[in-house]
């Protein structure tokens, strides 16, 4: 199964339902999903990662999501979103994880004024902690960029 094109709200994929598209990037398609059976819940609200694997995209997209698919189930900490599910990579490479709502720091950038030094420096130092909490697990991030770091409306840290 290869999917070219996003998916319609509705659509059922190994027990999820898709409840709407989050983000389309050059990388992958996100998300937001629920489970397919009312009665399940993990407790938190779920993100479905699809990279995107049609004939124009280049080998770094299922390279990316390879690695991530094997560094996301063991890392742990408040920077990081839970592990809940991964599609077969043959049929359909998916990871479905813990969605953590918040604004990025393009957000920040982009939005009308100037931010105060205090919020710079609080951004700064939290984004510092998450990369810290990365690297003591032997992790580094590859793509730190300003779409790929937010702050959550909820649980701490950045």
């Amino acid at each position: 199964m290869c999917i070219r094109d996003r998916l319609e709200p509705g659509t059922e994929i190994d027990g999820f339902r898709v409840v709407d598209c989050i983000h389309a990037g050059s990388m992958a398609h996100i998300y937001a999903v629920e489970y397919a059976q009312a009665d399940r819940s993990p407790g938190f609200a779920m993100a479905m990662k699809i990279p995107r694997m049609t004939a124009g995209d280049g080998a770094e997209n299922i390279v990316s999501f390879e690695v991530e698919l094997q560094i996301l189930p063991v890392l742990s900490g408040p920077h990081v979103p839970r592990f809940v599910a991964a599609g077969d990579l043959v049929r359909l490479p998916y990871l479905v994880m813990e969605y953590i709502p918040g604004q990025t720091l393009q957000h920040w950038l982009d939005a009308p004024g100037r931010c105060d030094i205090a919020t710079i420096a609080r951004l700064g130092a939290a984004t510092a902690r998450a990369a810290h909490s990365l690297h003591q697990q032997n992790v580094c991030h590859l793509d730190l960029s300003l779409i790929h770091i937010s702050e959550p409306t909820r649980r701490r840290g950045i």
